[in-house]
């Protein structure tokens, strides 16, 4: 707004307010800094061996990992594929605005407001079980069981951040429900990509 002012009103203008400036200047809040805001953020399907309801790491597993820009999408083309009858230790991990990793650690840390859905796939196709530490469940980490082959689907992954009491209308049955926004708050992701379940090691498109 300075080219709205003479210079010579301008320098009264400053004369005049710089004592109260410098008053209150102890007064004033800092500026808020975001801390939800994302640059980047990855998932990644880890293979693990699955029996009796636990998870056991594989020496060799099979590992499929895509990365989103900051307006949730993957590089062009992109399309993964994963194999009906296994089951996937499924992570979120992003980097924040200025590039640092480990900023997911705030959506647990404030597992209160934040739960992810995933949603996308046709009836039948997967099941997921949260799984993230001390059963905070907001789905950075937790458990995608591919029970059958599918046509290619958008897998989109959505992190919700929730308005104060609402979690606890939400269970662990709604991790892909398509009705998720009856949860009132707003998305703080929401990633897409492109999935085909194929058959064993048929991996044709």
């Amino acid at each position: 707004m300075k080219h709205l002012f003479s210079p010579l009103r301008f320098t009264l203008l400053s004369l005049g307010f710089l004592a109260f400036a410098v008053s209150c200047s102890k007064d004033d809040p800092e500026p808020e800094i975001p801390q939800e805001e994302i640059k980047s953020a990855t998932l990644t399907f880890t293979e693990v061996d699955w029996h009796d309801g636990h998870a056991e790491d594989l020496e060799n597993p099979e590992v499929v990992a895509v990365t989103f820009d900051e307006t949730g999408l993957p590089p062009v083309g992109t399309h993964l594929d994963l194999d009906a009858g296994k089951t996937y230790r499924l992570t979120l991990s992003t980097t924040d605005f200025a590039g640092r990793e480990g900023a997911e650690q705030e959506f647990l840390a404030e597992s209160d407001i934040h739960q992810i859905f995933f949603l996308g796939a046709p009836d039948g196709v997967l099941d997921y079980q949260y799984a993230d530490p001390e059963n905070k469940r907001v789905g950075i980490t937790g458990y995608l069981h591919v029970l059958k082959p599918s046509d290619s689907f958008v897998f989109n992954v959505v992190l919700r951040h929730l308005n104060k009491g609402v979690k606890a209308n939400i269970t662990a049955d709604d991790w892909n429900n398509p009705n998720y926004t009856q949860f009132s708050g707003a998305n703080d992701l929401d990633l897409k990509v492109e999935v085909h379940v194929v058959d064993g090691d048929d991996h044709g498109h």
